[in-house]
């Protein structure tokens, strides 16, 4: 921390209490100019020093909390939080204050405890005099999010109705409403039943239902789903629904643009996808990976005659040029050495005017202040890209001709953001903008959407041709 103003640091008021005020006012100044690194030390010089126990001192506990997380240190964040409950009944601002912390983390389970702390009975009237939204409809709000995280929709749309009975008319809430009303678990208010599993995985178009019904109940119940191959099994259907349903998605776009075409299907996986792409009129399909158990369980269980499985590196593939109409690439990038190699090597790989259908993790929302060129948290990735990363990069081969999000996370709920919204005086949860309902895991397209950022990218170009030079 740097050394504070030292005309402030040793100002010597002529009493203990107005000591005390001048400390938390400067504090409080400093928090609201932003200035959260000096800001924390006179909020520690102020509970150093404090001699009763009160909500201002459960204010300052909180800020201070807030003055690192902004700072990034959010294991600090939950030290000076957890040293308020040496003062008496924990506060629910700073059971709140905790859930947040631990949801930014990732550890959505301790999250809960937190945020379902911060509602109870005996903690609520253990105190007066704060703000009684951190104890109503914020926790409640937040305990959707987490429950909807582990694909416990039941759950989510459980607080999602406490926090709409305190709140009803907040955005957030108007929008998670139109969420659920949405939601390919469709939750109804009269029942906590579940639909049946061809609406489960959320299929909206006749024909796709059609076409692919008979792919999605074709199952390898033999292969473990490790996280990095995703595979249409029993056990994937009931704990990763949401995986799953992602990637189905990515597939139903690329079947709009095989029909009558040579397709490569990079990096195929378990196989499901280069069976989509067939069944959706692709003349031929390769699919390509360097898991030779993948593949063996591919022929096995979508083998067709207009379908082909081999082994390759999408970076180091020995087929001819211009061999392809279209290449696809969802989820691939980020697990090889360099992506722009990949972009380039699927260039050469189409015929003039080919089709490039790639998607990857967007870094802004996967690893927050993550750099390129660091290791994210998926230990299967080598990078991530954000999106005007992954749109310069592809810009060098392609033409964009659509560029879609999936999976939305909305802005405030970065903890950051609603500590710098509420030093502005601005509502910490607003989404002012609004947005289309959005219905499960399906892409968007991202000229539609304000305020929202999509954890996948999904990106649709064409091969450049080369311009005639003047001689």
């Amino acid at each position: 921390m740097h050394k504070p103003d030292t005309l402030q640091a040793n100002h010597k008021p002529d009493s203990q209490e107005s000591q005390m005020s001048n400390l938390m006012n400067y504090a409080n100044f400093l928090y609201n100019q932003k200035n959260y690194e000096n800001a924390a030390v006179f909020y520690e010089k102020f509970l150093l020093e404090a001699k009763t126990i009160n909500e201002e001192t459960y204010e300052a506990y909180g800020r201070l909390s807030d003055c690192y997380v902004a700072a990034g240190d959010v294991n600090k964040a939950l030290l000076a939080a957890f040293q308020s409950f040496a003062s008496g009944v924990p506060h629910p601002v700073i059971c709140y204050k905790i859930g947040t912390s631990f949801m930014q983390k990732g550890q959505v389970n301790l999250a809960i405890f937190w945020f379902d702390m911060a509602t109870k009975e005996t903690i609520v009237n253990g105190h007066i005099n704060y703000d009684a939204s951190f104890a109503n409809w914020l926790p409640h709000l937040q305990l959707c999010v987490c429950y909807e995280l582990l694909g416990e929709h039941e759950k989510a749309y459980h607080h999602h109705k406490l926090a709409q009975k305190y709140y009803p008319d907040h955005p957030s809430i108007v929008y998670n409403q139109k969420y659920f009303e949405s939601l390919f678990y469709r939750i109804a208010p009269s029942s906590s039943s579940v639909l049946k599993e061809a609406e489960v995985l959320g299929r909206n178009d006749t024909d796709s239902i059609d076409i692919n019904s008979e792919i999605l109940n074709t199952e390898q119940n033999d292969v473990v789903f490790t996280g990095e191959r995703v595979v249409i099994n029993d056990a994937v259907k009931k704990n990763h629904g949401d995986v799953l349903e992602e990637h189905l998605n990515r597939y139903r776009l690329a079947q709009k643009f095989v029909k009558d075409k040579r397709v490569l299907d990079a990096a195929c996986g378990a196989g499901y996808g280069s069976k989509m792409l067939q069944v959706a009129g692709a003349s031929h399909v390769l699919g390509v990976d360097i898991d030779e158990a993948s593949l063996a369980n591919a022929r096995k269980t979508y083998g067709h005659d207009q379908i082909d499985y081999a082994y390759g590196n999408v970076n180091k593939l020995e087929l001819e040029d211009n061999s392809f109409d279209v290449v696809v690439s969802f989820e691939t990038i980020e697990h090889i050495d360099d992506g722009s190699v990949w972009i380039k090597e699927s260039a050469r790989l189409l015929k003039d005017d080919g089709i490039f259908i790639v998607s990857t993790p967007n870094r802004s929302i996967a690893n927050p202040a993550a750099y390129f060129v660091e290791q994210p948290r998926n230990h299967y990735h080598k990078y991530e890209y954000t999106i005007t990363e992954l749109v310069g990069e592809l810009l060098k081969e392609y033409d964009i001709l659509e560029l879609y999000g999936q999976t939305f996370v909305s802005d405030y709920s970065a903890f950051q953001a609603q500590v710098v919204r509420n030093a502005r005086a601005m509502p910490p949860t607003t989404t002012p903008y609004d947005n289309p309902v959005i219905n499960g895991y399906e892409l968007m397209d991202l000229g539609r959407v304000k305020d929202i950022n999509p954890l996948y990218v999904v990106v649709v170009c064409r091969k450049k041709r080369d311009l005639p030079v003047d001689k």
